[in-house]
């Protein structure tokens, strides 16, 4: 059996999706902070890629991500589906809806991405709004099939390390929402990309930023397990073509 983090198989795959996010959150952050554009102390992530030029950076970046994050989900759903033919039909129900919920997940990713608040703010909470929310669900729906297969489920510890980070997850974004709501009914200020302490509002922002941040981390760390499983897995392609007979044409003599 494989003990190196890097064997050959799928583990590439989110190990890339763990790289890309870590990649995208702080180019970004550096190229804000460097400029001015956002503070140092727990911008918004969103707000790391408000401004022109890292903003078309965490764009880029980040669509990237929702790509290299929807194959993830659809390997891990492939996964379930090949170790589990014979299971219960809510073990596969569940996997299957489980697919369309991360499916969702990727999709308000990319709507973050393409979508700046300072542009069109409500397409980019909505976004925002189904990254987490769906990405979360996803999370504690992973954490707890395994718990149910009959075979090819991760060991003990990997399950409760899963579902410690969904926790951390749901509660981080509740912390963050909460938060958020407490700190704008506050705000009285000129520009929330640079939240300052006489805006109003202040501790809650930095508590509500900081939740953010803590959020995005679990999901990082949440893929990031999939990687020992992964590398069990091999992807094959196959190319089938099928023609059909026509009678020959002939062609006039010129």
């Amino acid at each position: 059996m494989c003990k190196s983090w890097f064997c050959v198989g799928m583990g590439w795959l989110p190990m890339s999706l763990a790289i890309m996010v870590a990649a995208t959150f702080t180019i970004s952050y550096c190229i804000s902070v460097g400029l001015g554009h956002v503070p140092a102390e727990f911008p918004y992530i969103s707000d790391t890629g408000t401004y022109i030029p890292e903003s078309c950076i965490f764009g880029q970046l980040l669509n990237i991500t929702a790509a290299l994050a929807f194959a993830t989900i659809y390997v891990r759903y492939k996964q379930v589906q090949e170790y589990n033919r014979e299971a219960s039909p809510a073990i596969l129900r569940a996997n299957k809806i489980a697919l369309v919920i991360g499916g969702f997940a990727c999709l308000g990713m990319s709507m973050v991405a393409n979508f700046q608040e300072g542009r069109i703010l409500f397409a980019h909470l909505f976004g925002a709004f189904m990254c987490f929310g769906c990405g979360v669900v996803y999370e504690f729906m992973h954490a707890l099939i395994p718990c149910e297969m009959r075979v090819g489920y991760p060991p003990a510890s990997t399950r409760r390390v899963r579902l410690l980070l969904a926790f951390i997850g749901l509660v981080a974004l509740i912390c963050t929402s909460v938060f958020a709501a407490l700190a704008n009914t506050k705000w009285h200020g000129d520009d929330q990309t640079k939240w300052k302490p006489e805006d109003g509002g202040f501790t809650e922002h930095i508590f509500s930023t900081a939740f953010e941040w803590v959020l995005a981390i679990s999901f990082l760390s949440y893929f990031f397990t999939f990687v020992r499983e992964f590398q069990k897995i091999t992807m094959e392609t196959t190319l089938r073509m099928y023609t059909e007979e026509l009678e020959p044409i002939n062609h006039p003599e010129i």
